[in-house]
């Protein structure tokens, strides 16, 4: 398998290439669609994982599967988010944390996504080989409540906006249940994985001091 990182302003796409398809996780917003459809062209896309419903990860997906005529995979949690338009508040702590969700918030209102058809619901543990990926789907919430990341043989996770490398790796600094979202950091540390690929930032790995908690 081969990972491709697709950079999408401040935001990432992931297209995973395995042996004779692939999955791309993400899709970043409508502004780069065409830069995220060029690498995905040649490579057998057959399902788009999203890690969860907001904007700037779900952007593109409509779009990108009328193209590659592809299918569109999301937990049902986050679902609504695609199929009916609704809007869900992020949450922060600290005066730093409450500023980023207010901008978070702002953002998520004044971007709509296109009404996007669900073609499959994606949940905890679910196998992606059928897809062409030695891989399995993780629930990872908090961030949203359907938020969910891929954990793939190779030990390379991607995890959404379950956590993020912007300053140095940490939580997520805005999220639906803030329980969860600490939860969810320490899910992905007991997985013990080789590389990390995050929704915001570059990835780590191991011996670069991984999962450093705010």
């Amino acid at each position: 398998m081969k990972t491709e990182i697709i950079t999408c302003g401040t935001a990432n796409a992931y297209l995973i290439r395995g042996e004779d398809r692939s999955i791309l996780f993400d899709t970043g917003t409508r502004k780069y669609r065409d830069k995220v459809l060029a690498h995905c062209k040649d490579a057998k896309v057959n399902l788009i994982v999203l890690s969860h419903g907001h904007f700037d990860h779900c952007h593109n997906a409509s779009y990108i599967a009328r193209e590659l005529g592809c299918s569109i995979g999301i937990t049902k949690e986050d679902a609504e988010l695609l199929e009916n338009g609704r809007r869900r508040k992020v949450y922060g702590k600290g005066i730093w944390g409450k500023f980023y969700a207010w901008a978070s918030n702002q953002n998520i209102g004044r971007n709509e996504i296109e009404q996007t058809k669900v073609d499959v619901l994606i949940e905890n543990g679910m196998s992606l080989s059928q897809y062409g990926i030695n891989g399995k789907v993780i629930a990872l919430p908090g961030h949203t409540r359907g938020s969910v990341g891929i954990f793939l043989s190779s030990g390379e996770m991607f995890v959404g906006d379950a956590m993020q490398n912007i300053i140095s790796p940490s939580e997520t600094w805005c999220f639906e249940n803030a329980e969860q979202a600490r939860e969810t950091v320490a899910r992905i540390q007991s997985l013990n994985p080789k590389v990390i690929y995050y929704g915001h930032g570059k990835p780590t790995f191991f011996r670069e001091g991984l999962l450093k908690n705010n």
